[in-house]
């Protein structure tokens, strides 16, 4: 069987495209309008912060879907597209459910079907990366990467400008924010038509018999370096971007604008992603990783200037701003790790390797939660915050130096090969 894959063709790139998008979207609602509709109902602070630290613990343990899909051909039908199919049900499920239940009456069962929906998007992005990992080469990873990723923000900058916009109109809560809910599960069903249709690429070629000793790979020195870098910097810019909704709220604008912030900060991502893409053909990797570490540290202390700006036309252009330069130091680094967890993934166990090197990415749910313990031992004030963020990340320009060098992979395993 032949080890070379084919050029990715349009058709894979629109299923991937949407799956990004779709995942970009329901977490982009999580992240910005979620909590504003747990608080619609009545729920006190601690509540809010209870069911959406629960909510988005799958997206760490991502990884476990990992074997599942690199080992158990579901009912014939492939490693990947089962799961990816399933997981969208869950999600869709998930949420649907979420609007028939009232937070204040039923915190318990609310919470569950919150679960059930990110638990679903963790399966599908688990089994996708995996069959990206079995469709692309090496070299085209870097341009299909920044343009999924770029797809991913895109999809949550417009559908967070259009339901910030929604909310403003209809308020926030039970029986008045049903309805984008309801828009996130139905747009689901994108993807899921698009993976019904298109075959996936058969597993088993060289080097890609499952074996449990794939995970070897995650104890490399410089795995270990790379693991450490993704923790590094996903810990504080996922951390500061699930707080900047509060934040925002705090300094007197509205949900509108919320929305408008939320909306530009994936236009940055999606440019930086882009960016990312068409600057790895051009500078070496020790300029990308530097570019990427010190944007996103100089984006972060500068959420602190909106403060003072008020919430006038001067405050919503430096808001804005610095939303969209915090966005594209976001999606620049984002799509970087992609593409080097990628390539330090072991195809023996794609999906699982792949997911685990993700899930360091992840851990922005705790790093959200000592983020906003911070806050409070400020007495409230997120500036200082936000400056230690951005001396934290800066750490990260240590690792950038060994995994500026290309990795070398070890050969093929003699027992994987066709005979």
């Amino acid at each position: 069987m032949t080890t070379t894959k084919d050029r990715l063709g349009w058709p894979y790139l629109a299923l991937f495209a949407s799956l990004y998008a779709i995942q970009g979207i329901v977490i982009a609602y999580f992240f910005n309008f979620n909590q504003a509709y747990m608080a619609g109902a009545g729920l006190s602070d601690t509540a809010i912060q209870g069911v959406r630290s629960i909510a988005l613990m799958p997206l760490i343990l991502r990884f476990l879907g990992g074997p599942l899909s690199d080992r158990v051909n579901l009912f014939g039908l492939g490693h990947r597209r089962p799961f990816i199919v399933l997981g969208l049900v869950m999600q869709g499920a998930g949420l649907v459910g979420m609007t028939r239940v009232n937070p204040a009456l039923h915190l318990g069962p609310f919470t569950a079907l919150a679960v059930l929906t990110v638990l679903g998007l963790a399966l599908y992005d688990t089994a996708t990366d995996g069959m990206i990992l079995d469709s692309t080469t090496d070299a085209e990873r870097p341009r299909v990467q920044g343009g999924l990723v770029a797809a991913r923000f895109l999809g949550a900058m417009l559908t967070s400008a259009l339901f910030g916009t929604w909310l403003r109109r209809t308020g926030n809560g039970p029986g008045r924010g049903d309805a984008v809910i309801l828009a996130c599960a139905a747009l689901g069903l994108i993807p899921m038509a698009l993976a019904l249709i298109l075959p996936e690429r058969p597993r088993g070629g060289p080097n890609e018999g499952f074996r449990w000793e794939a995970l070897g790979v995650l104890i490399r020195p410089r795995s270990l370096i790379l693991l450490a870098f993704g923790t590094l910097y996903a810990i504080v810019a996922y951390a500061v971007e699930i707080n900047l909704s509060s934040y925002y709220l705090r300094l007197g604008f509205d949900e509108g604008d919320v929305g408008f912030f939320g909306a530009t900060r994936y236009i940055g991502r999606a440019v930086g992603a882009i960016a990312l893409g068409l600057a790895s053909r051009k500078l070496g990797r020790r300029w990308i990783l530097d570019i990427g570490v010190i944007a996103l540290a100089a984006a972060t202390v500068g959420q602190a200037t909106v403060l003072d700006q008020g919430t006038g036309p001067a405050g919503h252009v430096t808001a804005g701003a610095w939303a969209f330069a915090f966005g594209l130091a976001n999606g620049w680094c984002d799509a970087l790790f992609y593409v080097l967890a990628m390539e330090a993934s072991d195809p023996r166990m794609a999906a699982s390797t792949c997911a685990l090197f993700m899930s360091v990415t992840n851990l922005s749910v705790t790093g959200g939660f000592f983020f906003a313990k911070g806050t409070a031992a400020f007495g409230g004030r997120y500036a200082p915050v936000f400056q230690i963020a951005g001396g934290i990340v800066l750490l990260a320009l240590v690792l950038a130096r060994p995994l500026a060098k290309p990795l070398r992979k070890p050969p093929p395993h003699p027992e994987d090969l066709d005979a």
